[in-house]
């Protein structure tokens, strides 16, 4: 029975080979060139509820559930005093919190990061400052000035950074 070590090492193995495609790789010909198939297919197939789930632990659940329902909007998919699993409205991905226990300690805040990619991002940054929210990176140029990808950030009540991404018009 394989142990955790020989699986680490392996894996270690076949991400530097990943990671010396991605330097030597200039041109979409080269990736395609370079780019070998996995090594394994992907085993899972998706059950008749959710898909996937981040979960995460937080000392303050109470303000963690009211800041995604009432102040962001989100679905619960399952909610109980001690747990919660949020949706989008199209049911297209789902994270979920708990209460952090002995067992099951705080998620550190800045060991994940919530992303989305939304239209008008500028025009969202502005709807959520009027619902309260503090932008600690308001929506600019990800990369340099005159770039159409836009990118801010806040934070939850426990510090979890939620990013916004999206394209702007920088012609008008």
């Amino acid at each position: 029975m394989p142990d955790k070590t020989s699986l680490t090492n392996k894996c270690k193995s076949l991400g530097e080979a990943r990671l010396k495609i991605a330097a030597e790789a200039k041109t979409p010909e080269d990736w395609e060139r370079l780019w070998n198939k996995p090594a394994h297919d992907y085993p899972f197939k998706w059950g008749d509820c959710w898909k996937q789930c981040i979960e995460y632990f937080v000392d303050d659940f109470v303000s963690e559930v009211g800041f995604f329902i009432d102040i962001l909007g989100f679905p619960p998919n399952a909610f109980d005093k001690c747990y919660a699993m949020f949706t989008s409205p199209d049911r297209a991905f789902y994270f979920s919190i708990a209460c952090s226990t002995t067992e099951n300690k705080t998620t550190p805040p800045d060991s994940i990061r919530i992303q989305f990619m939304i239209d008008d991002i500028l025009g969202t940054a502005a709807k959520l400052e009027n619902r309260g929210i503090v932008f600690e990176k308001k929506p600019t140029h990800f990369d340099e000035v005159g770039s159409p990808l836009f990118t801010g950030f806040f934070r939850s009540p426990n510090g979890v950074r939620i990013d916004l991404w999206g394209m702007v018009d920088t012609e008008d």
